[in-house]
């Protein structure tokens, strides 16, 4: 029967992952895939890091590296790493995207097997369902949020050596290494993983995995605020006022699938939440769900402004709800194979299912758009040194990104925000991507103006 059950689970695993790599390879489009927005700055940033332990124990290399308070060191220890390796290589580092997608999305089968009592049909497609989330989609495609998928990777690690291997002596220090270096990527796990490895102590009587976990998140808090001291607040983002923040959180459910389907999901996880209280199904459980989700919305406050007016464009923003995403994925999964009967959990994951198509399939449209221009952009630029190109990028700081990167200290671009006080000389035009190709606009009047098609 063991051998049984092993031969199963490899079964599972090998489909799991062959979709995994189909998905991130062929559908999303990695292999092909160019610099992006944050990617050549983050990158040419990191270049200038020679010592990597520089990056842990000097707070200026942190406080310098983005425009928020972000603890964020082993983010800078990956993109290090794909430099040391490869250079300034989009194609190495897409493949090391792919490859941390694969082995998150292989912790959380083994994860949800394990709580669901190896249900592998379920946890199979728990975690397909969470590939399908535009926000994993979006933080699969964008190298800039791999700090989330490597710290979600890490977190479902700790979980799942805490849930599995908790009577073995090494448990305890590999479940709190993992769960360090989780929080140490990226600090929306800084609140949840130790809570819920809290939670997995209470269940299983581990009073030494509560204390460690007590004394880890202690000196976490020790080192971040010495590292970036007491402040949260992200840059000079501004806070959302207290009715635009109600009608946001009124919004947020849409973010889920990226259409109105995801109002639909949402109601079926409180559904699921109403018969566990009402069937006194594990009630801690529930108790749990809700407190993560407070968590996790309360941890994007600082970032709400600039989603509140495109929450309908699951652009790079919609990296701020992945977290909140995947708990939701993560507990409906667990509510619906442990609550429901085979016949409603098959009906609940084809429902899911296809709300979740249509919001990834536009979430692929907008990201190879936007990615497809940013890389015309980027191409141009560094093949026509001679050339003045207008970018039209809306991050505007991707070509001065680009131009960082190449090192070539002869920056020769326009900003379209900065077009109308730009001092250029009479007679050089300005290059930029008009009807499939680059044409000069002569003068920089002329580039103002919209093309004939928006006329």
């Amino acid at each position: 029967m063991r051998l049984a059950a092993r031969g199963s689970t490899l079964w599972f695993v090998l489909a799991l992952l062959a979709f995994g790599s189909v998905y991130s390879s062929l559908y999303l489009g990695l292999a092909s895939r160019w610099w992006f927005e944050d990617d050549p700055s983050l990158f040419a940033y990191t270049a200038t890091i020679h010592n990597p332990g520089t990056i842990f124990t000097d707070p200026n290399l942190l406080r310098h590296f983005t425009g928020g308070a972000a603890l964020v060191p082993l983010q800078l220890v990956s993109y290090w790493v794909d430099i040391k390796l490869a250079g300034f290589s989009p194609r190495f580092a897409y493949a090391h995207q792919a490859g941390s997608f694969l082995l998150t999305l292989l912790l959380l089968y083994l994860l949800l097997s394990q709580l669901l009592q190896g249900n592998k049909i379920a946890a199979f497609a728990g975690s397909a369902l969470w590939a399908l989330l535009p926000a994993t989609a979006v933080v699969v495609q964008f190298l800039a949020t791999r700090h989330y998928l490597e710290g979600l990777l890490f977190s479902f690690l700790s979980l799942y050596l805490a849930e599995r291997f908790q009577d073995r002596p090494w448990a305890i220090p590999a479940v709190l290494l993992s769960a360090l270096i989780a929080m140490l990527y990226k600090e929306i796990y800084a609140p949840v993983v130790p809570a819920l490895l809290l939670v997995s102590a209470w269940r299983h009587r581990a009073r030494a995995l509560a204390l460690g976990t007590t004394l880890m998140a202690c000196v976490y808090a020790v080192y971040r605020t010495w590292v970036l001291g007491p402040g949260l607040r992200y840059g000079d983002m501004p806070l959302l006022k207290p009715w635009p923040y109600v009608k946001f959180l009124s919004k947020l459910p849409y973010t889920i699938s990226s259409n109105y389907g995801g109002y639909c999901l949402l109601a079926i996880a409180v559904a699921l939440c109403i018969h566990g209280v009402l069937r006194r199904r594990a009630q801690w459980t529930i108790l749990c769900f809700a407190g993560l989700c407070i968590v996790s919305i309360l941890a994007i406050l600082p970032v709400s402004f600039p989603l509140y007016g495109m929450i309908r464009r699951p652009d790079p923003w919609y990296r701020i709800v992945f977290l909140l995403h995947t708990i939701l994925v993560c507990f409906g999964t667990y509510f619906a194979a442990r609550w429901t009967t085979r016949r409603v959990q098959g009906m609940l994951g084809i429902a899911t299912l296809a709300i979740l198509l249509p919001g990834v399939a536009k979430t692929r449209k907008l990201w190879v758009e936007m990615t497809s221009s940013a890389e015309r952009e980027g191409k141009f630029y560094l093949a026509y040194p001679d050339r003045i190109l207008l970018s039209e990028q809306e991050a505007w700081w991707f070509i001065p990104g680009v131009e960082w990167m190449s090192g070539s200290g002869k920056p020769h671009y326009v900003l379209s925000k900065d077009l109308a006080t730009a001092k250029i000389p009479p007679g050089v035009p300005l290059w930029r991507f008009r009807d499939g190709a680059f044409v000069p606009e002569v003068s920089a009047s002329d580039a103002a103006k919209p093309p004939p098609s928006a006329r």
